[in-house]
């Protein structure tokens, strides 16, 4: 009996000790509470933010229209879908987890001199923190706070972009290429147009291959970069440019005028410059173009036929000449024989 009664208080000892480990708070490795690594206050209302990493730096902020715009590429809008918006869910998800360190070696180890974040509020508060490596627990970034000696633990694990470029919001025209009604081109050596008989129908004719792969190719505009009104560049670039207007089934027109400029280096295709307008005067690709000059991503430039030659060469490419010079023929070879239609013999050369 005693040893049962032994055996009945080692497992009523043991639920207990679990119950209480079940029931103790989860806290830090250096005993500290979690807490929001953003104040909520500000993360709300947020007016701007400035972004350090990889040797560039970039502020985005919100506009007297409420617009958020990238400061440093010509204020031009901001991609809030793909940029923005998960920075500021990652920087609301994230949570301080405490101190991870104050030793100074182990400061220097964590790279925290190499990228930091600075989110402003609308109520003038400020977040500003240095960024460092990953903790060793995998939770997220390590970072040190403004005015702290002391590194913490963090579970943000927000990726900082801090290349203007891409923070900008590249869609000058966002469209598809079934409600593209028309089509007109005009070269500096000649014009040409085309229309879809009905929606729904493709474009008629031999050239319709080559106007539906335009089409294809014009249906969303991006730009791939910007640079400022005036600049030289484009300005001697455009000086020689051609234009593509479409016409939409919903009776709006988008004209863009595309002109090449020098490669940016060797064995890349040659820039190419972008105007992108529209009917209606509000939409986003007029304010855009009165802000900057535009290029577009290299491989349009392959797609569009920038003469009418070279247009009319896309939809009748030359035929192969079999007669051309260096091209095999039958008879014109010394040593060889056609004897009664059968395949050619090779005669050896003579002995020696």
């Amino acid at each position: 009996m005693r040893k049962y009664t032994y055996l009945i208080l080692t497992l009523a000892l043991g639920l207990g000790a679990l119950a209480l480990l079940k029931l103790k708070p989860q806290d830090t490795a250096e005993g500290g509470a979690k807490s929001p690594l953003v104040a909520t206050e500000i993360l709300a209302q947020p007016k701007s933010l400035t972004l350090k990493a990889n040797g560039k730096a970039t502020t985005i902020e919100k506009a007297a229209d409420g617009a958020w715009v990238v400061k440093d590429k010509f204020n031009l809008p901001v991609d809030v879908e793909n940029r923005l918006r998960p920075l500021v869910l990652a920087l609301q998800k994230a949570e301080n987890l405490g101190v991870l360190t104050s030793n100074p070696k182990r400061l220097e180890k964590l790279g925290l001199t190499d990228s930091s974040l600075s989110v402003t509020g609308e109520n003038g508060k400020v977040f500003a923190a240095e960024i460092g490596k990953p903790t060793d627990d995998g939770a997220g970034l390590s970072m040190r706070l403004q005015g702290e000696t002391s590194a913490i633990r963090t579970s943000f694990n927000g990726y900082l972009e801090a290349d203007p470029t891409n923070w900008m919001d590249s869609v000058l025209f966002n469209g598809k290429p079934e409600d593209i009604k028309a089509i007109a081109f005009t070269w500096a050596d000649g014009q040409q147009s085309f229309a879809r008989p009905e929606k729904g129908q493709p474009f008629g004719g031999k050239e319709g291959p080559t106007v539906e792969d335009v089409v294809n190719a014009l249906a969303i505009m991006r730009a791939s970069d910007a640079a400022a009104k005036g600049n030289p560049e484009a300005a001697a670039a455009f000086a020689k440019s051609w234009t593509v207007k479409l016409e939409l089934f919903d009776g709006s027109t988008v004209t863009a005028v595309f002109a090449k400029g020098a490669a940016g280096a060797p064995n890349e295709p040659p820039k190419l410059f972008t105007r992108v307008s529209h009917s209606d005067p509000k939409h986003v690709a007029n304010a855009m173009g009165a802000k900057a000059e535009f290029l577009s991503q290299p491989w349009l430039s392959e797609q569009l036929p920038a003469s009418l030659a070279e247009f009319k060469r896309r939809v009748s490419p030359p035929a192969e000449n079999p007669g051309q010079p260096g091209a095999p023929q039958l008879g014109n070879f010394q040593g060889l024989s056609l004897p009664g239609g059968n395949a050619p013999v090779l005669t050896p050369p003579p002995a020696k």
